[in-house]
């Protein structure tokens, strides 16, 4: 009986060690992981159009894992990045949505042949500039008809504009 009790108080010695080890080194454990805050974005996104349009788009972003992060943007090329902020950037193989609604292709002053949201006149900024033509090689009703601006609203509208003016590039 004696043995037993030994036993019994020998097994509880022995288990409150145990408990007493575990709570000591789980507090040491504890101490030695580190907590972070979510980590907080701002992310500018911009597209470019091919008729030389480009959107802008600022996003404020929490971010919990970067994994996810990165994957939320897979189709995007990131351009820069440093503290607090990324860029990204795609091409998108399509007219602006403001082209689509308002898009022109006429020249400047100087035989350019460039993108306009509205028509081209003196004050029209051009969007893009695509390339130089020679005037004198144009005919007369082309030359007005860029000079007022040939309306695009497609993708297409567009392509067969420009193809069509490249011939008389110089």
């Amino acid at each position: 009986m004696v043995k037993q009790i030994f036993s019994v108080r020998l097994m509880m010695a022995v288990f409150c060690a145990a408990a007493a080890l575990l709570l000591c080194t789980s507090s040491v454990f504890a101490a030695e992981v580190e907590h972070y805050e979510p980590l907080q974005l701002h992310v500018q996104l911009e597209k470019v159009y091919m008729d030389g349009d480009v959107s802008i788009e600022h996003k404020h972003e929490t971010v919990l894992a970067m994994e996810d992060f990165w994957a939320a943007y897979a189709g995007w090329t990131l351009v820069e990045q440093k503290k607090g902020f990324v860029l990204f950037r795609k091409q998108v193989d399509d007219i602006s949505p403001l082209s689509k609604v308002n898009g022109y292709i006429g020249i400047t002053d100087d035989g350019v042949i460039s993108t306009f949201h509205g028509r081209p006149d003196s004050v029209a900024e051009p969007i893009q500039s695509f390339f130089q033509i020679d005037l004198e090689r144009l005919e007369s009703r082309i030359q007005k008809n860029l000079q007022n601006g040939i309306p695009f609203r497609t993708k297409a509208e567009f392509e067969h504009v420009i193809e069509n003016i490249k011939t008389y590039s110089g």
